[in-house]
């Protein structure tokens, strides 16, 4: 296997296997997200706890860190200065959000769109709530620092396995009790996990838990772009991935637990201890080895266009989309009597958030082609 891999950088091009991954990501996070709106629906083969646990939770978020680590690893503006401007715009990103989809519709319209146990404590708590930008902010300040200080790769390593370790410590010592006035826990789980602000969603993933993944979407990112032949890499990488899991399956049932039922838990999956990490990982290799197979087939139908689209516009639609869902949640008070709540309903609805989204993103880049051009024409008629 050592000797698929060169000193110098031989696989610098955009990778099929990612985009189809990051196409599938989106998707399943925005069917999850329309769940969390209607909560759950009346079918009983088909409930909206199974879907958004046993799809998104297998492949989401975490495949989301991942897949940022591995493009900071493929990207030209990755100085310790650029990372700390994403870093900084990622984060208040994040907290505009929670403005757009949960404060702005609940002074308009006096409803709660979708987290109403946590804002009929205090109405702006959830203004401080920490989501994935949030933790996604965190990340790129965690990387402009180790660029700033050119920290090693083995160094970089030890230091998350410090920090993971000392997640899953809090995650089993600190628990608070809520309170309306607890806003500062809002900031403080940012960083460490704090058990009932993190499963009530005050804060979803704390960096020391969550870290990890896109530390090693970076790594793996600088291991891929020295691949001399990646057909036979991500063979290697499915032939241990899936004995590891069937060992992991074995050894949760000889333990008298179901492995599954313990991974779609939603405080296992914002706390995640080091084993239920190490499961999350060998899935993701699983996941990448199977997308590089596939997408050497699709690539060659005109679908690849779409799939390649999505997945370069994934921080985009998930932005819009939960602005959208936020917005019709407050107007339509699913939750009540506007929209009845079977498994037809919600797929139209998630189709109309995506289309709502596309159409925005088109928009979005119709408008940035045109300023593109008219710097062009400015720069050339300064030069002649």
């Amino acid at each position: 296997m050592l000797n698929l891999f060169s000193n110098e950088t031989v696989n610098n091009g955009r990778q099929p296997a990612f985009d189809l991954c990051k196409t599938v990501c989106i998707i399943l996070m925005i069917l999850c997200h329309v769940f969390y709106v209607i909560k759950f629906t009346n079918t009983p083969s088909l409930t909206a706890t199974f879907i958004a646990h046993n799809l998104v939770r297998l492949l989401g978020a975490q495949f989301f860190m991942f897949s940022m680590g591995l493009g900071l690893a493929y990207t030209r503006n990755d100085t310790a200065k650029c990372c700390l401007k994403r870093g900084i715009i990622l984060l208040l990103t994040g907290y505009l959000l929670n403005f757009l989809r949960e404060i702005l519709p609940w002074m308009l319209f006096g409803n709660y769109p979708m987290f109403s146990s946590i804002m009929s404590n205090n109405k702006f708590l959830m203004l401080l709530s920490g989501d994935i930008l949030q933790f996604a902010g965190l990340a790129f300040l965690f990387f402009a620092f180790i660029k700033h200080y050119k920290l090693s790769n083995w160094m970089i390593f030890v230091i998350t396995i410090l920090i993971t370790t000392v997640g899953a410590f809090c995650t089993n010592e600190i628990s608070v009790k809520l309170s309306p006035d607890n806003f500062y826990f809002s900031f403080i789980g940012l960083f460490i996990p704090i058990k009932n602000f993190t499963t009530s969603g005050y804060v979803c993933f704390s960096f020391c838990n969550w870290i990890i993944y896109p530390v090693t979407g970076w790594l793996f990112g600088k291991l891929l772009k020295r691949c001399i032949n990646p057909d036979k890499f991500y063979l290697y990488l499915l032939f241990i991935s899936v004995p590891l899991l069937l060992l992991a399956w074995s050894a949760f049932d000889a333990a008298g637990k179901n492995m599954w039922f313990i991974l779609m838990n939603p405080v296992v999956y914002h706390q995640q201890n080091p084993i239920i990490l190490t499961v999350y990982m060998n899935i993701i290799a699983l996941a990448i080895s199977l997308a590089h197979i596939f997408s050497n087939y699709f690539v060659k139908f005109k679908i690849w266009g779409v799939i390649k689209h999505l997945s370069s516009e994934l921080p985009t639609l998930y932005i819009v989309s939960w602005v959208i869902i936020g917005w019709i949640g407050a107007l339509l008070k699913i939750n009540h009597k506007f929209l009845t709540r079977d498994f037809d309903n919600i797929f139209w609805l998630f189709v109309v958030v995506l289309l709502l989204s596309e159409v925005y993103v088109y928009f979005k880049n119709l408008w940035k082609n045109k300023n593109t051009a008219r710097d062009y024409n400015t720069i050339e008629k300064k030069d002649l």
